[in-house]
């Protein structure tokens, strides 16, 4: 009995033992498990922490990225309207002969407030095409010297009105040729020069160029100006925003320009850098890298040593008279509209060149494969067949003379569209005549070059006849739009738009161009709404158009 009881004991005291060596095992697995938990909770939180922190400073940057757009929206607004009004307001003045206001005055203003409105353009243009990886520089031997003289040319009048002394300080030993952009490079220098103008009430401004190490161009523009803190340095290079609010105030400016000078000397290899301290003026410097070794470059030598060296460099690179050339070839100019028609055949004839001119894709194709043509003009949107795709059917069909896009859509997209198509180069609505004289250079036979003073004369008497047709057509132009506007007809709206676009700014009404120009985009794109306001302020100026072409008249 005692030997049963105590063999009980024993094995109660080793299952005793068996089940605390388990419980031990559980109770380090649970600890073990409770440990890993805290810090799956540790890291859970950090992460949910950081991804948090992470959301925060993103949205914060949205909203100071939304904020700053709409601020600049709304400068933006003040700098159009601005010179806008004061262009309408002298054109009305000029109108009335009772104000006995001087001539040259208003067309002086009316001057300048159109070349500010230009540029305001321009830097919108170019921001966009930044954003988009559309931006390209067009590399060539840039004359130093010269771009140093026609930068003081065009600045230093600007600065002596407020009563400054503009200089140009050059550091020799300077190259005679910088391989660059030259007309982003004086983008540049105009833009520096222009704010230290503005931002500084008396002193000077002062343009410098010095080597740096032997290796690198150094352009720079110090003035005597007002200055920047560290804190406004630190903001001057973001899109849509300037030094502080109180400038846009005081100054104005759209704070796009050194954004766009920043990304200009990056696509350079080069950068910027600014120095500056409240009242105590500043300094803005474009740093790029200098090539020695250039093709044709013109005598007397590739470095300027001398003073005397370097003003024999300071000539302005482009001549001051508009010259048409002489010119030999046979153009097939396809084009739907009957003004734009004329037009490009006075600018065409004038040049000695001979012309033919269908009004549809579909005659263009067929045209083209049947004549000899040095070179075509393909209107992008016409009737029957648009230029882009009687462009693929004409290389489809091996014809491989040269074709060139006439459009009033340029934007980066429609050009690579167009060269996708075929066609070798692309001529922008309104015609800029420089720039047709180029392009038809390229194609056809030069056989001369002198300003022709009876050439102008047949191109202005036909712009003028043009400009009175177009007059003339005004209040059935406004009726057209009005209607497809009432009644919602978008492909009617679409074409009235297309064809005030490409005609009114070659016809003096460039505020008709830049009204209709967005109004296509928004209705391919479905945005019906914005393409309702954009017509209804389209309405608007053709009304005021129609007012003014009737006192002109009466």
């Amino acid at each position: 009995m005692a030997e049963t009881l105590l063999k009980q004991l024993y094995d109660e005291r080793a299952a005793r033992q068996r089940a605390e060596q388990q419980l031990a095992v559980k109770e380090a697995e649970l600890f073990n498990t409770h440990v890993e938990l805290q810090t799956l909770i540790v890291e859970f939180d950090s992460v949910v922490t950081s991804r948090t922190a992470e959301a925060m400073a993103a949205r914060d940057e949205a909203v100071a990225a939304t904020q700053a757009k709409s601020a600049f929206l709304a400068n933006m607004s003040h700098e159009i309207r601005t010179p806008l009004a004061s262009i309408i307001g002298f054109a009305e003045l000029l109108l009335d002969a009772r104000t006995g206001i001087s001539q040259a005055e208003a067309l002086g203003t009316i001057m300048n407030n159109g070349r500010h409105l230009l540029q305001i353009i321009s830097d919108i243009l170019d921001v966009s095409k930044i954003e988009a990886e559309g931006l390209q520089l067009e590399l060539t031997d840039v004359p130093l010297p010269a771009l140093l003289h026609e930068t003081e040319q065009l600045l230093g009048p600007r600065a002596r009105e407020r009563g400054l002394l503009f200089k140009v300080e050059t550091q020799l030993p300077l190259p005679a040729l910088v391989r660059s952009d030259y007309v982003r490079l004086k983008q540049i220098l105009i833009n520096f020069c222009s704010n230290a103008i503005k931002f500084t009430a008396r002193g000077s401004v002062t343009l410098r160029a010095r080597l740096l190490d032997g290796h690198a161009l150094e352009l720079a523009v110090i003035d005597t100006g007002i200055g920047l803190s560290d804190e406004q340095i630190g903001r001057l290079f973001q899109p849509f925003v300037q030094a502080d609010v109180s400038t846009t105030r005081r100054f104005g400016g759209t704070g796009l320009g050194l954004f766009i000078c920043k990304e200009l000397a990056a696509m350079m290899d080069g950068a910027l850098d600014v120095q500056g301290r409240p009242g105590q003026g500043s300094t803005f410097a474009l740093r790029i890298p200098i090539h020695t070794q250039t093709q044709g470059a013109p005598p007397p030598v590739a470095w300027l040593r001398t003073q005397a060296e370097f003003d024999q460099w300071a000539t302005p690179p482009v001549p001051l008279t508009l010259s048409i050339p002489a010119l030999a070839g046979t153009v097939l100019v396809a084009e739907d509209g009957v003004h734009n028609q004329r037009l490009i055949a006075a600018l065409l004839q004038c040049t000695g060149a001979t012309l033919k001119i269908v009004d549809n894709g579909e005659l263009a194709v067929q045209e083209a494969l049947a004549g000899e043509y040095d070179l075509v003009l393909m209107d992008m949107q016409m009737p029957v067949m648009d230029g882009v795709a009687a462009t693929k059917m004409l290389r489809s069909a091996g014809y491989g003379g040269p074709i060139v896009a006439l459009t009033a859509n340029v934007m980066r997209a429609d050009i690579d569209t167009y060269r996708r198509a075929g066609c070798d180069d692309v001529l922008a609505k309104p015609i800029d005549r420089p720039r047709l004289h180029e392009v038809l250079s390229r194609y056809l036979t030069v056989t001369g070059c002198s300003p022709l003073p009876a050439r102008h004369s047949h191109v202005d008497a036909v712009v003028q006849r043009l400009t009175a047709d177009f007059k003339a057509e005004l209040p059935e132009t406004w009726l057209l739009l009005r209607d497809a506007l009432e009644a919602q007809d978008w492909p009617a709206l679409r074409t009235q738009a297309h064809r005030i676009k490409g005609l009114a700014g070659s016809l003096g009404y460039p505020e008709l161009t830049a009204l209709a120009t967005p109004i296509e985009a928004q209705i391919d794109s479905h945005q019906h709404a914005l393409a309702e306001r954009s017509a209804e302020a389209l309405l608007q100026a053709l009304r005021t158009a129609c007012e003014r072409a009737a006192r002109e008249t009466a």
